[in-house]
């Protein structure tokens, strides 16, 4: 079985790869739970600064870029809020119009 560290280290890597496909975005930062970041004590990983992070669970981690999305979904709920009824078409081919 591996350590959790060796663990960790395969997700995170595993992370910054699917956002270097994924996201445009240069990562600022590899967050980490404050417990996990004071057991590692990684101060970077492959380049990128790893900072510690109340938000972050233990075990987790979160990729830190201009396209982050923390607190996003709030601030989207409050956007979309829908203040008149949706129609929406029962059949095929209707438009829900009247």
């Amino acid at each position: 079985m591996a350590s959790l560290e060796a663990e960790m280290l395969a997700f995170i890597r595993r992370g910054l790869d699917h956002h270097a496909s994924t996201c445009p975005m240069a990562p600022r930062a590899i967050l980490l739970n404050p417990g996990n970041y004071e057991l590692f004590g990684w101060e970077e990983l492959w380049g990128v600064p790893v900072l510690p992070d109340d938000r972050i669970a233990p075990k987790r981690f979160r990729i830190d870029c201009d396209g982050s999305a923390f607190g996003i979904e709030e601030e989207i709920e409050q956007e979309i809020h829908i203040k008149q009824p949706l129609i929406v078409p029962a059949y095929p081919g209707e438009t829900g119009g009247e």
